[in-house]
């Protein structure tokens, strides 16, 4: 279970700015809370993250960590014991059809306290160039993965599937995105990436990523689980944002923004 502090409510209330523009029909606001020490900020429905959108509203030098492009079995379960080792949760990008080949990933992900979310079936850079049908069926393929691996776990883990999805390469395009809002799914986009997908080195993902953090102050940051180099850098990395006086915030749509998508007409999401 989710464990709300209300005293942490109240000292991030002072931070919370309005819904965005694209959210202003929405009944209701940012929060952040806290489960089990860390925080947690419930994001009505939208599009975040300033690379393309607006900021997303975490406090000052806070970080929402997000790993795109798993389940990896190679690397997934060595990402959660470094997490877990801080007890620090993130959200997880999960890429359908791996969901489908590696179900049991999902369950480990979500058992130990962490989001799942859509990143699309098979990963196309270009799906904003699709046609529309096949668009709608990469969300929803992907969607259906992540239900059928947690169909048979307990109500509290199956809600851990967010209505949020993040487009592969942050390609977005205008159809897929209205369509997804349309449905209660947030966009997801962020304020910063690692560059681990460079094939960098973990010294230079980590050199890249602080820099982005610093100048930024916080947001909410790109990793890719199936990078050897990130999972090298990850341990280093996360001691030394923590030594900076950066905190960690799982982002989230809450109770709320979960019963709209499963209420939506048409809905993605159907899982309860």
């Amino acid at each position: 279970m989710r464990l709300y502090l209300i005293a942490l409510t109240a000292v991030f209330a002072v931070w919370l700015p309005r819904a965005p523009a694209e959210s202003s029909e929405i009944p209701y606001t940012p929060r952040a809370t806290a489960q089990a020490g860390q925080a947690v900020l419930t994001l009505p429905p939208g599009r975040y993250g300033s690379i393309q959108h607006v900021r997303t509203p975490l406090p000052p030098r806070a970080i929402a960590l997000t790993f795109d492009d798993g389940p990896s079995p190679l690397y997934n379960s060595e990402v959660l014991d470094i997490l877990d080792a801080r007890g620090i949760k993130a959200t997880f990008f999960f890429v359908g059809q791996y969901v489908r080949m590696h179900p049991e990933q999902v369950r480990e992900v979500v058992r130990r306290g962490h989001n799942v979310a859509s990143h699309s079936w098979s990963h196309p850079t270009y799906l904003r160039h699709w046609a529309r049908e096949a668009q709608l069926t990469e969300v929803r393929r992907s969607y259906a993965a992540l239900e059928a691996a947690l169909a048979d776990a307990p109500p509290e883990e199956r809600a851990r599937i967010e209505p949020m999805f993040r487009f592969p390469g942050l390609g977005e395009g205008p159809y897929l995105a209205d369509w997804l809002n349309q449905r209660g799914i947030i966009v997801v986009s962020a304020e910063a990436g690692t560059d681990d997908w460079r094939g960098y080195s973990a010294e230079s993902i980590t050199r890249i990523t602080l820099n982005a953090m610093e100048s930024n102050e916080g947001g909410v940051l790109i990793l890719h689980e199936t990078r050897p180099q990130m999972i090298r850098a990850l341990p280093g990395l996360l001691d030394e944002l923590t030594a900076r006086g950066f905190t960690f915030v799982q982002i989230t749509a809450g109770p709320e923004g979960r019963e709209q998508a499963l209420a939506a007409e048409d809905a993605v999401l159907t899982l309860r």
